[in-house]
C-alpha cells in the first residue's frame, strides 16, 4: 500500500525469534506474540553505557612504581653561561613525568677553599619543592642540608652523611607532572654561594655531583590473554 512499510516475508514469528532467541537461551516456546520485539540499539550510545564501558576500560590499567636515579654533575654544566660550579643548570637527557617522590641519595662536594670549616652547605634546587621547615630562612628555603663528613685524603673530595636524609623526602601529594632540568645551587649556611674555584673549567678538582632518587608512576596494563577461537 502507498506511504506504508510493508514485510518482504509474511513470516513475522522469525523477525521476533531473531530478537528474543538469545534472551530466552534458545528457549521458543516462551515467546509472546503480543510484545513488540525490539533491540534497543539506543543504549549503546546512552551516557551510562559509555560510563560503564569506561571504567571496565580502565579497572584493565594497573599503576606501578618505578625508581630512578638521576646523577647531576657540574662538569656538565655550560661553562660560559654557568662559569662558577656553586651555581648551574643541567638540562636532562630524559624527562620523568607524573613524579610521585624525590630524595638526594648522595652528594660528592670538592675538599677546596676550606668548606670543611662549614657547620654544612644547603643545596637549593628551583625545580622541587623544599623539604624542610625551619625559622633560619636559608634553611626552608633549601632543598637539603648537606652534612660533610671528613675527607679520606685532604684536598680530594667530600661525601654527604647520607643518615641525614635518609628519611627525608619530598612527597607530592599530586604528582609532579614532569622534570626536564635541574638548577643547582650550592650556598654556605649563610645562605652566602660557597666558592670551590676552578671557575669556567671543567677541572676534575672542582666539580660536585648528586645522585637523586626520583620515583615516578606509571601504567602497567595488563597483558591480555589468548582468546579461543571457535
Amino acid at each position: 500500500m502507498s506511504g506504508q512499510h510493508y514485510l518482504r516475508y509474511n513470516d513475522i514469528n522469525n523477525i521476533m525469534e531473531s530478537n528474543v532467541y538469545e534472551n530466552n537461551n534458545g528457549n521458543l516456546s516462551n515467546i509472546n506474540t503480543n510484545v513488540n520485539y525490539t533491540n534497543d540499539y539506543k543504549k549503546a550510545y546512552s551516557e551510562d553505557y559509555n560510563n560503564a564501558l569506561s571504567v571496565v576500560q580502565e579497572s584493565n590499567i594497573e599503576y606501578e612504581s618505578k625508581c630512578n636515579y638521576l646523577v647531576i654533575s657540574s662538569k656538565d654544566r655550560d661553562i660560559v653561561n654557568y662559569p662558577k660550579s656553586n651555581f648551574y643548570v643541567v638540562n636532562l637527557e630524559n624527562e620523568y613525568k607524573n613524579i610521585s617522590s624525590v630524595s638526594l641519595v648522595q652528594a660528592i662536594i670538592p675538599d677546596k677553599n676550606s668548606v670543611t670549616s662549614e657547620p654544612y652547605l644547603l643545596l637549593k634546587i628551583n625545580e622541587l619543592d623544599n623539604v624542610m621547615d625551619s625559622n633560619d630562612r636559608n634553611i626552608s628555603d633549601a632543598f637539603a642540608i648537606i652534612q660533610l663528613t671528613p675527607p679520606t685524603v685532604s684536598g680530594t673530595f667530600i661525601q654527604n652523611d647520607s643518615r641525614i636524609h635518609e628519611s627525608t623526602v619530598l612527597h607530592y601529594k599530586t604528582h609532579k607532572a614532569s622534570l626536564s632540568k635541574i638548577t643547582i645551587s650550592i650556598t654556605d649556611a649563610a645562605g652566602i654561594p660557597f666558592e670551590f674555584g676552578g671557575d669556567s673549567t671543567r677541572t676534575k678538582a672542582y666539580q660536585n655531583t648528586f645522585v637523586f632518587k626520583i620515583v615516578t608512576i606509571e601504567k602497567n596494563r595488563k597483558v591480555l590473554q589468548n582468546r579461543n577461537v571457535y
